[in-house]
């Protein structure tokens, strides 16, 4: 779910292919498999030699039949953090683990196979992690680097590593989000997330969004935490309650419910190709300065 291209020496260091290429194919194993949907499903991988993965990267994937036969599909990753039941970098533990979330396509050769019927222990290879503009935290770049000359900074914007964080997701597209939630730390900046999908059945990672939303507010023993708002906004069907009537996303409502333009938030949107073509346009009308709208997206280009 990715059109990133591999970016070598972004991402860390810990660790390449039996090669010596850091993108080579490595053989890993589905250590558990659970259910987000009846069509999405949360993969954990272990996959030994893995080099350390951030928040917003993909993985290729590739499973082999026993006549020879290789499918090879990208998936954004939803848990770079994943070790055991701790998390610890991507590469904490005896062997780094890392999490993808994939949606069943019918038509598709390999979503089937690994929502339906890939169990604890099946093998299978990967390749990655690959990005590294998509990535949060954000990677930073000298000042007087090239970067910053073609990609300048908004006068009296907060630098990147410390803005505020915008995540905007259309369906599928939360999974990369997903990731950068669970990569808050006491220091992060205020994160919100607004993401749209068809109806209630199709909200991903609901109960452990609305459970961090609830614990990032307020004080606890350390001082306050750091602030997460979730909004969802239903395409097709709405719960029965919800203070918004089902339909697409619109530019009035995207504007109230993203952090504004004056704060010079970083903004994040992943999902299929005209949602985020929408949402960026909408976004730069609004008055974000491009070079802070990151993109993500999934589908035919």
């Amino acid at each position: 779910m990715s059109e990133s291209v591999p970016d070598p020496g972004v991402g860390g260091a810990a660790g390449v292919g039996p090669s010596g290429d850091p993108y080579a194919w490595l053989p890993a194993t589905i250590v558990s498999s659970v259910a987000q949907t009846p069509r999405a499903r949360s993969l954990t991988l272990a996959v030994p030699g893995l080099r350390r993965a951030r928040a917003g990267q993909h993985v290729d994937l590739r499973l082999t039949a026993e006549d020879g036969y290789t499918a090879v599909r990208s998936y954004s990753l939803s848990d770079v953090q994943a070790s055991g039941g701790a998390r610890g970098g991507g590469g904490a533990g005896p062997v780094p683990q890392i999490e993808v979330t994939v949606e069943r396509l019918d038509d598709g050769e390999v979503s089937p196979y690994l929502v339906d019927a890939a169990e604890p222990g099946d093998p299978i290879e990967v390749r990655g992690p690959i990005g590294g503009w998509f990535v949060w935290p954000p990677t930073e770049f000298d000042p007087e680097s090239a970067v910053h000359a073609v990609l300048p900074e908004p006068e009296g914007a907060a630098p990147p590593t410390s803005a505020p964080v915008q995540l905007v997701g259309g369906g599928s597209g939360v999974a990369p989000l997903m990731a950068m939630v669970r990569a808050r730390g006491r220091d992060a900046p205020p994160m919100r997330l607004l993401a749209s999908v068809r109806d209630p059945g199709s909200r991903w990672f609901v109960a452990e969004l609305d459970e961090a939303a609830r614990a990032s507010s307020g004080h606890d023993a350390t001082g306050p935490r750091v602030p997460l708002v979730v909004d969802w906004v239903y395409s097709r069907t709405a719960p029965e309650g919800h203070d918004r009537r089902a339909g697409r996303l619109t530019r009035d409502e995207l504007e109230r419910s993203v952090l504004p333009a004056s704060e010079h938030p970083l903004v994040y949107v992943c999902g299929a190709n005209s949602f985020v073509a929408v949402v960026a346009g909408w976004l730069v009308e609004l008055g974000h300065v491009p070079t802070r709208v990151r993109t993500e997206r999934f589908g035919g280009v």
